[in-house]
């Protein structure tokens, strides 16, 4: 009788173990790693005309890098350009 148990629980215990390992292995491979880039980042903005009134601009990290990196762009060469010529004239 305690082989018979002990069979049942054995042949049940060796049917969920792949299932279980199965499914821990598909959820690790359907889980992409998560980006840092593609997490999106939220800022508040005053809103021109109004004390108060804020607005909200969410976009991810790579979005915002990409608009500083222009807006420093476009600011170095305005500096360059009024660098080379007198001013006043």
């Amino acid at each position: 009788m305690r082989h018979v148990i002990f069979a049942i629980a054995l042949g049940s215990f060796v049917s969920v173990a792949p299932v279980a390992a199965n499914n821990e292995s598909a959820s690790a491979t359907t889980a992409p790693a998560a980006d840092p880039d593609q997490k999106i980042k939220c800022r508040k903005i005053e809103v021109t005309g109004s004390i108060v009134k804020k607005g909200k601009i969410c976009r991810t990290i790579a979005e915002w890098r990409a608009t500083q990196e222009s807006h420093n762009t476009a600011a170095r060469r305005m500096v360059e350009d009024n660098t080379g010529r007198p001013s006043g004239q």
